[in-house]
């Protein structure tokens, strides 16, 4: 496959969304993916309605819990999850809901291979990864009037700048990169389980017949909390209908659709600016 591309695994039983690279790829073959759709709704509707199974498994839990507790001790995954309700815990990959629609593949991410179900060290480190890289090209351009444009240029697709807290009173704020999750998540909302992180692990260990794997399992209170709120995401409606998409989907060649786009960077530009502002007391105030 060509390095500039990327393949593309879509869920389509639930109709399509706005992807112009979708559009771009099929651009001669309307007809031939209005059919792929309406044989993917057709199988979908012969499935009986969903019914909620915990994917929890208490007895694999306790079997691991020294290699959980000390994930739990984890800096990073204790700041991850501050302000939600979580633990860690063992999950079947089968019961899972999907709320993206799409997985991206490169021939890296192809090649990876997985442990075995029976090896719960490879299993651990898989789903408790370390940190992710944020490895950037900076790239800077001035301007006559004094302005300078930085942008932050990365194959990581969730590439971030996030506020670092301060460390103690005074401290000006400091603005930090974060290379994005690298826990495997699921979480349950109004009874129902979701991948909340991890789409691409699960996809490859399905594929190679692995269904039981550590997690962090959140207790979302709202859609928010749930992480489904991107536009290119299912909606809040198909989520909880009779046959909502599962992560099992994916594998399904009759539920999914292929196609290679070129592949994107993430760019993060930032724009500072210089100018003067007449002094308000009030604003002052505010500001610190």
């Amino acid at each position: 496959m060509n390095p500039a591309k990327v393949t593309v695994t879509e869920l389509i039983a639930w109709g399509l969304d706005g992807y112009p690279y979708r559009d771009s790829a099929a651009d001669d073959k309307h007809g031939e993916l209005a059919q792929y759709v309406k044989q993917a709704q057709q199988r979908l509707s012969e499935r009986d309605c969903y019914e909620s199974y915990t994917p929890l498994l208490l007895e694999q839990r306790e079997s691991i819990n020294h290699l959980l507790a000390e994930c739990e001790q984890r800096p990073d995954l204790q700041a991850e999850y501050e302000g939600l309700d979580w633990t860690l815990g063992v999950v079947d990959l089968r019961r899972l809901l999907a709320f993206q629609r799409r997985l991206i593949f490169s021939s890296a991410t192809r090649a990876l291979s997985t442990p075995k179900q029976s090896d719960w060290h490879g299993l651990t480190s898989l789903a408790m990864g370390p940190p992710r890289k944020i490895e950037h090209h900076l790239v800077s351009n001035g301007s006559a009037a004094g302005n300078l444009d930085v942008s932050l240029r990365s194959t990581n697709p969730d590439l971030q700048l996030h506020w670092k807290p301060k460390a103690k009173s005074g401290d000006l704020p400091a603005l930090s990169l974060y290379g994005g999750s690298p826990f495997f998540e699921v979480a349950v909302l109004r009874g129902r389980w979701f991948l909340r992180d991890g789409y691409h692990r699960a996809y490859r260990l399905l594929q190679d017949g692995v269904y039981c794997v550590p997690a962090v399992v959140i207790s979302a209170r709202t859609i928010d909390e749930l992480g489904a709120t991107e536009p290119w995401f299912f909606n809040e409606e198909q989520l909880f209908s009779c046959r909502p998409p599962r992560v099992l989907d994916f594998l399904d060649e009759s539920m999914v659709l292929h196609y290679e786009r070129a592949a994107l960077l993430k760019v993060i530009r930032i724009r500072v600016e210089e100018s003067f502002e007449l002094f308000d007391e009030t604003h002052d105030v505010q500001g610190e």
